[in-house]
């Protein structure tokens, strides 16, 4: 079987060098354990809403309401007024389905977690950046209580009643990056990025009263391929930016809760296209079946990049990253 190191010792060996994180959802399962905002959405299998997200091939929200908004907009010029209206009815139907996947994945407040800040922020402070690929809040909230890594927004101010801060400037200090943007992220009429804040009743409630009573959707990529996921990359300038810097790192790159599937290859096409001088890969209870079937993606993933960038596996469980003791 190929050789397993801990979290600790993969950190030894790259003390004095400079260390960057990415995440996938095994960072967040603890507490989300859902497959997609869709699966909590309550719209049920079978409905011609649930249909509609089907046939577009998506679990993106904002790509089923653009598609009712336009069939709405063909309804009218048609003189359709009674049909227009029902898919317009339907577009803020899947608004507030958003709204219900959210509440129910999220607790209200980021305090019902706090018992475990620590330990995350523990394992958070040996790296100097961190790519994060969830959209859920988790990193969001661990950085706010306990790590303080800048994300982008520090030149920006707070806007509408202290609900938002932006937008985001690609000059500013940051060390966080959403690569599948995230549940806190929207966009303003000019396409600005902006950050939701807690104004005095939780940031879950920022959300959500801006998909349901502002009509905005946060910024996030759903799509099921990694095709999809570049394309949906590529149409927002703050996910183009956070994946080109992933290609531009050059820190000793550690990963963490993720798989390396091919619905996730231009990610790895980027690592392994990068000036990134080793990859440690955490593999959760590794067995020689795990660690095959990870080494080959790795190697294909390599292959595609085309830098022969080498990569060791650590324990996955030996981070401790929710259980941490000091």
């Amino acid at each position: 079987m190929r050789q397993v190191i801990s979290f600790e010792d993969a950190i030894t060996a790259t003390n004095g060098e400079d260390r960057a994180l990415l995440i996938g959802n095994g960072f967040s399962a603890q507490y989300f354990n859902y497959a997609t905002l869709l699966a909590e959405s309550g719209l049920d299998a079978g409905t011609p809403l649930r249909r509609l997200f089907e046939l577009l091939d998506t679990a993106d929200f904002e790509a089923v309401v653009r598609a009712l908004e336009d069939a709405a907009l063909v309804e009218t010029a048609y003189e359709n007024k009674p049909h227009a209206q029902a898919l317009s009815t339907d577009a803020q139907k899947v608004r507030e389905a958003l709204v219900n996947a959210v509440r129910s994945t999220h607790p209200a407040h980021r305090d019902d977690l706090a018992f475990q800040y620590d330990s995350g922020a523990a394992f958070l402070s040996s790296f100097g950046k961190v790519f994060t690929l969830n959209y859920d809040l988790l990193l969001y909230w661990v950085n706010l209580e306990k790590v303080h890594l800048r994300d982008g927004f520090g030149k920006g101010a707070s806007i509408e009643g202290g609900r938002f801060k932006g937008p985001f400037y690609e000059d500013a200090y940051c060390d966080i990056y959403n690569l599948h943007g995230g549940l806190h992220l929207f966009q303003d009429d000019a396409g600005e990025v902006m950050k939701a804040l807690n104004a005095g009743d939780g940031v879950i409630a920022t959300i959500t009263q801006s998909i349901a009573e502002n009509r905005r959707l946060p910024i996030y990529v759903a799509e099921g391929s990694s095709a999809a996921k570049m394309r949906k990359i590529n149409s927002v300038g703050y996910l183009r930016h956070c994946y080109e810097q992933l290609w531009q790192n050059a820190a000793i790159l550690f990963v963490y809760g993720h798989s390396a599937d091919d619905n996730d290859a231009h990610i790895y096409r980027a690592v392994f296209s990068s000036n990134v001088t080793h990859v440690f890969f955490g593999v959760y209870q590794p067995d020689e079946a795990k660690l095959k079937r990870f080494s080959g993606q790795l190697a294909k993933h390599r292959e595609l990049g085309g830098k022969n960038i080498g990569y060791t596996f650590y324990d996955a469980e030996s981070a401790k990253v929710w259980n941490r003791v000091e």
